[in-house]
């Protein structure tokens, strides 16, 4: 059955939001577990750099087409939960095939498999999300969606550390299925259809599409951040060069997630009371500082102040540029907007992480984080600009 958002069945919408949340720690357990430890893996194989970029790079192109289809299929069919299920299910199930190849085509393979599925269920999850929270508790929502997704991405980095010491990365591999199955069954079982009502917005400033003429000045933000090529792959890699070992270098990626757990609800909290034109532009300023710390220090300890200045960054940047979107856009083409930011991210990410690896290989760490650092000052420009342009639609249109 398809329900109708409005101001009745609190509960069920509170189900909602915390079995999509519990589905995604789960499925984060798994994943991040896997990706933890798969930089190290691709270099304990022979392959440089650029090969790892390539992966991160062809996973998110990947994910980027599949999140521009499965946006525009969901606000089609309706179909979200489906959509929802079977990207789960194809990343669950796939990530532990990487313990039986060994060649960078294998793994390449697994990757985009496994992006596959993460792009055909983001759009259609994150308009669930906003479809089962009111626009005054949506920041919210999808704050406690992020707090409780990288909780998972707490965990799993923890696990890879003691499975990567006792079994090698072929027991990260195999077990990163253990936590993927019963977040299947609780998607499949507690989620429910959330439906949105085709209407014809008469407001001025809205576009016939059903979007602001802004979104796509927003959008632009968002393919800057990904240009920047700022990752959490590097951040290991050059915690790894300064002197850490694997361990404590994904510790330090821990320590990462536990700062972004922490803050993404409060964030979802302060950008529902004051806000989101309060938070934009700290994304970039976070960028920005993460990326010029790594290039004017070389003390080993310093790999602990830019993996915290991550996970700032991290929690503001995959927070708030899903609530920014679901108010940009009526309801009835969320799913379609949703497609168009996950997918202009991926895009420009797959651009981003080859230029930097490409300049991190061939002239060294400090040129390739001054590259992320001066595309954050562009795209911290194009932020205040965009604030500046729409205030008027920061409440929702």
């Amino acid at each position: 059955m398809i329900h109708e958002m409005s101001g009745e069945g609190k509960q069920y919408l509170k189900k909602n939001i915390l079995a999509l949340s519990t589905t995604s720690l789960l499925t984060d357990i798994s994943s991040e577990s896997v990706y933890a430890v798969l930089p190290f893996y691709i270099q304990s194989l022979g392959y440089g750099k650029e090969v790892v970029g390539l992966v991160e790079g062809a996973g998110e192109l990947v994910a980027s087409i599949f999140k521009y289809l499965s946006g525009f299929i969901a606000n089609k069919i309706h179909k979200y939960k489906l959509l929802t299920l079977i990207g789960y299910s194809l990343s669950n199930f796939i990530k532990p095939f990487f313990a039986i190849t060994r060649s960078s085509l294998g793994i390449l393979l697994i990757k985009v498999l496994d992006r596959t599925g993460k792009g055909i269920r983001t759009s259609p999850r994150d308009t669930l999300l906003a479809a089962s929270a009111s626009s005054e508790y949506r920041g919210r929502a999808f704050g406690l969606h992020r707090a409780l997704d990288t909780v998972g991405g707490t965990i799993g980095p923890l696990l890879a550390i003691f499975l990567l010491l006792f079994f090698g990365y072929i027991g990260v591999f195999i077990f990163s299925i253990i936590p993927g199955l019963p977040a299947i069954l609780i998607l499949l079982f507690f989620v429910e259809e959330v439906g949105v009502k085709k209407n014809v917005s008469k407001k001025s400033g809205l576009s016939q599409t059903g979007m602001n003429p802004y979104f796509w000045l927003f959008i632009a933000t968002v393919a800057v951040s990904g240009l920047a090529g700022y990752t959490q792959a590097y951040l290991l890699l050059r915690a790894k060069e300064i002197g850490w070992s694997e361990g404590f270098s994904i510790l330090f990626l821990v320590i990462a997630n536990i700062v972004y757990a922490s803050l993404a609800y409060p964030i979802g909290f302060i950008s529902d009371v004051k806000g989101f034109d309060k938070l934009y532009p700290l994304v970039f300023v976070l960028q920005f500082t993460g990326s010029i710390i790594i290039v004017l220090f070389t003390y080993s300890y310093i790999a602990i102040v830019f993996f915290i200045i991550y996970g700032i960054y991290m929690a503001f940047h995959d927070t708030l540029i899903r609530i920014v979107t679901s108010f940009y856009v009526k309801r009835s083409v969320r799913a379609k907007a949703y497609g168009y930011m996950h997918g202009t991210y991926g895009l420009s990410a797959l651009i981003g992480y080859y230029i930097l690896g490409k300049i991190y290989d061939s002239m060294g760490y400090a040129y390739a984080f001054t590259y992320s650092a001066i595309v954050a000052v562009i795209g911290f420009i194009l932020s205040l600009i965009l604030i500046y342009k729409t205030k008027h639609v920061v409440g929702g249109i």
